[in-house]
């Protein structure tokens, strides 16, 4: 599991790369490949791939966020935009 860390830390960018890594390893693809605009399922990603990310971003940054926070920000880049201001609060 990630390594936890202060969520201070982290601004929307880090989220963003940190996402694209993981998505990249749950497809086995190369990180240039993983389009931060496309939705989640359009990337080849499953509910339970998405539900497992989310997690992990709890753990990785110490706060909670709701499981279904992925359907208002759908995409890497909206929902690494939205986590980073749940991270500064």
């Amino acid at each position: 599991m990630a390594e936890k860390l202060a969520a201070k830390n982290w601004d929307a960018e880090q989220l963003e790369d940190w996402l694209i890594s993981r998505v990249a390893q749950l497809l086995k693809q190369a990180a240039d490949d993983i389009d931060p605009d496309m939705p989640f399922n359009s990337l080849g990603l499953d509910s339970i791939n998405v539900m497992d990310l989310i997690v992990e971003l709890d753990d990785l940054l110490g706060i909670e966020i709701e499981s279904t926070i992925v359907w208002d920000y759908p995409t890497i880049r909206l929902l690494s935009e939205y986590v980073a201001t749940l991270a500064k609060e």
